[in-house]
């Protein structure tokens, strides 16, 4: 294998949540993308912290994800003057 490229699996999972006392199910799907062990050192800055992800095909047989941390976008707070009466 070449130093900094590695193999994973997409895994699915299917979930399903009971409601109403057990009279119907809510099914749902994630996916999850395994991080070899050899890549955590390079993760761990990552973890915690909101990303953005970005999914694009790549010559048509591969994909490629991209994750940057979110920027803050949130104004800055300002409070109101207290005042004394």
């Amino acid at each position: 294998m070449v130093k900094g490229k590695g193999s994973v699996r997409i895994q699915r999972k299917v979930s399903r949540r009971r409601y109403l006392r057990g009279k119907h199910t809510y099914t749902y799907e994630r996916l999850y993308v395994l991080i070899p062990k050899e890549f955590h050192c390079l993760v761990e800055p990552f973890l915690n912290k909101n990303l953005k992800v970005e999914v694009k095909p790549k010559n048509g047989h591969s994909i490629e994800i991209i994750c940057t941390p979110r920027e803050n976008v949130s104004a800055p707070r300002k409070h109101p003057a207290k005042t004394t009466a």
